[in-house]
């Protein structure tokens, strides 16, 4: 074989072995993770909270928006969620920008409680396989404001 044979080859290969390395990568970051279900006790205790923080939106939306975090992080971590920032569901994070964004006023934390809402609806049911929905999945109660 001729060197420009072998080179040509080579390039080939190494293409091949690129695009399966970055299938092989976004396959994994879309999986889910192996969630441990929540205790009936949990989901009720994660109902009551969320509850709560709904009922105070109106008061104090702001510090609504805090609990509604820490309380989705409490949960998320009683099932073994890994808590990293890429690895949080991606309603949680646009729930986050949401409300530290620009439009971060009352409709902002309206709009970031609605997200918080869907991940507590998807990560607080009693399943074992767990995945987001998709945007046209959605099944939002409006929060008033």
């Amino acid at each position: 074989m001729q060197t420009s044979t072998l080179v040509i080859l080579g390039v080939i290969i190494l293409l091949a072995v690129v695009a399966l390395v970055l299938i092989a990568a976004r396959s994994s970051r879309m999986r889910h993770p192996a969630l441990k279900p929540l205790s009936p006790e949990a989901q009720d205790r994660y109902v009551s909270q969320w509850d709560r923080i709904e009922a105070k939106f109106v008061d104090s939306p702001e510090e609504a928006v805090k609990e509604a975090d820490a309380l989705l992080l409490a949960m998320l971590g009683e099932r073994e969620h890994p808590l990293a920032g890429e690895k949080l569901p991606r309603r949680m994070r646009k729930a986050r920008d949401v409300a530290t964004g620009r439009e971060a006023g009352t409709e902002g934390m309206r709009q970031a409680l609605l997200h918080y809402r869907a991940v507590v609806e998807e990560y607080g049911r009693p399943t074992e396989h767990v995945r987001e929905r998709k945007p046209d999945e959605d099944t939002r109660r409006e929060v008033a404001g």
